[in-house]
């Protein structure tokens, strides 16, 4: 499968946009980025703009393992709950990213730049923050109502770092991790406002937050000249994926897509729908390609993930004699887990009691149990974010 996916690999996509942009029009070249692709991204760029360059700088996950550039500073951050070292190393990137009206930032943007790239807004703290996510992702909120928060509640969201960018020119180049690919809500928007109403969402969540932050929630909006100057491209998203996906499955294939969302418990029973639906319909053993992000309302204290637990649902309810179910990360790390997700057929069905399921998923524990029976997907970080990939087959 290796030839299947190389050229969506964030540094040869890069390579390939990066082309497009004319470096000699600029003074001088600075390069930010955050998010889990940035490395890789970043690699694609460098030949590129490496005359021009003045500096260039990139927060990654505080546990991925990269190498580096001779001209590259690398910055740790913390993921998927922000803290102090990300705001440390944000506040690092910004004070080294000082462009004037003739230069150019590239800004590479990718999956978990919100708890990447953090600087709060006055009056409120990172623990805070941090804290406010980790109770939202708890209650299933999605990534759009938890990046609608996330934006108020930050210095360097929601549009507010085009206005320190200003009057530099500011092009981004964007993997998209959110389903619909908005550049609002990916990695909060740190170079477009907001456009979901944040009071709305806050008082959705007003008692899981359990902290005042209406002060928050109405900030002054900022004007349009500190935007005229910035370009955003999305370069890689989920889609491209389960596009690919199709080509190589072939026929008899569904595709649903790449906006599936919401709790894995509504998520599991709309899969087994469509399964059903479609056996009866073809009458022959088919496949079934998906993407996007689900996300679970955790209950227990286990170690598990969306994609874990999707796998764990959808083998609970399958009642076909022979299927295989595949949920996964393109991240390589799913939820609190090390695994980038499950892997269940009708094998693994007939080894795991009814009791050792309810059990895991009571305890949000998915990890846990599918681990022992071989079947979580281990990876570790893959240098590359655009969300999650679901395929199935079964068998009439």
């Amino acid at each position: 499968m290796k030839r299947t996916f190389e050229d969506l690999e964030p540094s040869r996509v890069m390579g390939n946009a990066i082309g497009d942009l004319d470096v000699s029009r600029y003074s001088r070249i600075f390069v930010m980025g955050f998010g889990k692709a940035s490395y890789e991204m970043s690699e694609g760029i460098r030949d590129h703009v490496r005359k021009k360059l003045a500096y260039a700088g990139i927060i990654v996950p505080v546990d991925q393992d990269v190498s580096g550039f001779p001209e590259l500073e690398i910055l740790r951050g913390t993921h998927p709950y922000t803290s102090s070292l990300s705001v440390s190393s944000s506040r690092t990137l910004l004070s080294k990213v000082k462009p004037g009206p003739n230069d150019a930032v590239i800004v590479l943007i990718s999956g978990g730049g919100s708890s990447l790239f953090e600087i709060p807004e006055e009056g409120i703290t990172i623990d805070q923050i941090s804290e406010i996510s980790k109770k939202m992702m708890q209650a299933s909120a999605d990534i759009y109502e938890l990046n609608t928060i996330r934006s108020c509640l930050s210095s360097v969201k929601g549009g507010k770092l085009a206005k320190l960018l200003y009057p530099a020119s500011v092009f981004a180049y964007i993997i998209s991790d959110v389903p619909g690919d908005d550049v609002s809500i990916i990695a909060s928007g740190p170079l477009s406002e907001n456009k979901l109403d944040p009071v709305a969402v806050y008082e959705r969540f007003r008692n899981v937050i359990g902290v005042d932050i209406e002060r928050f929630l109405k900030t002054a909006q900022i004007e349009d000249e500190y935007f005229r100057k910035v370009q955003t491209r999305i370069v890689l998203s989920n889609r491209d994926f389960v596009r690919r996906i199709e080509s190589y499955v072939g026929e008899p294939i569904v595709s649903i897509g790449s906006g599936i969302s919401g709790d894995v418990e509504d998520v599991s029973d709309g899969i087994i729908d469509i399964v059903r639906s479609v056996s009866r319909i073809k009458g022959r053993s088919f496949w079934i390609v998906m993407g996007g992000e689900t996300t679970v309302n955790v209950r227990g204290n286990g170690i598990g993930g969306r994609n874990l637990e999707l796998s764990l649902l959808f083998m609970k309810k399958c009642n076909f004699s022979d299927f295989l179910f595949i949920s996964m990360g393109t991240d390589g790390i799913d939820g609190v887990s090390p695994a980038a997700g499950g892997i269940v057929d009708a094998s693994t069905k007939a080894r795991i009691s009814s009791e050792e399921i309810d059990q895991a998923l009571k305890n949000n524990d998915s990890y846990t149990l599918l681990s022992k029976y071989g079947s979580a997907i281990m990876t570790g970080r893959t240098g590359n974010n655009v969300s999650d990939i679901v395929v199935a087959y079964v068998s009439i």
